[in-house]
């Protein structure tokens, strides 16, 4: 499903639209773009389409577009939500690179955890980073999150094995961490 319009100092979350496909599609032909993520090659424009319809209609995810000053420049979301034991794992994606390093990423964490913890029944997110994309790893921990593992070794980027760092943000420790 698609969440509701979340408005943040310098970022609006948004449901998707259908026709934000091929630019959400283009950001990941970006090696730049896709070597600090989970993703590693561009879906084509159908196969982006496609996921959009699929994730309007998920009972176990929650998507949003990100816009920064009115134009598309990432998505975020939890998916793989556990409604009976109230946990989802979180992802973001900015794949405009002329807005990295502006305090995106940060913000729509926060927004993305208030909503759900006040919103929803889940008490548990989860997430992670690859080992060295520090930009995600301080944009988590601001909103919260702490390292709870490892996976080692567990994906390949720029010629090296790297590590899963797994991070976690439960909803009795998210007082504390907002703002």
């Amino acid at each position: 499903m698609y969440g509701p319009a979340l408005r943040g100092q310098v970022a609006l979350m948004r449901p998707p639209r259908l026709e934000e496909a091929a630019a959400m599609s283009a950001w990941f032909e970006d090696l730049e773009v896709t070597a600090t993520i989970l993703r590693r090659f561009p879906p084509g424009l159908a196969d982006e389409e496609d996921w959009l319809r699929t994730a309007a209609t998920d009972p176990n995810a929650i998507h949003w577009a990100i816009e920064h000053e009115g134009r598309l420049v990432g998505t975020t979301g939890v998916h793989q939500i556990d409604w009976a034991q109230g946990f989802g794992t979180t992802g973001i994606v900015l794949g405009d690179k002329s807005v990295w390093g502006r305090g995106i990423a940060k913000e729509v964490m926060r927004m993305r955890t208030r909503y759900l913890f006040t919103e929803t029944t889940l008490r548990r997110l989860r997430s992670g980073y690859l080992e060295g994309n520090l930009a995600s790893a301080k944009a988590q921990v601001a909103a919260g999150y702490r390292e709870i593992g490892r996976w080692h070794e567990a994906y390949f980027r720029a010629g090296k094995w790297v590590d899963l760092v797994l991070t976690e943000l439960r909803r009795e420790d998210w007082p504390a961490a907002s703002p």
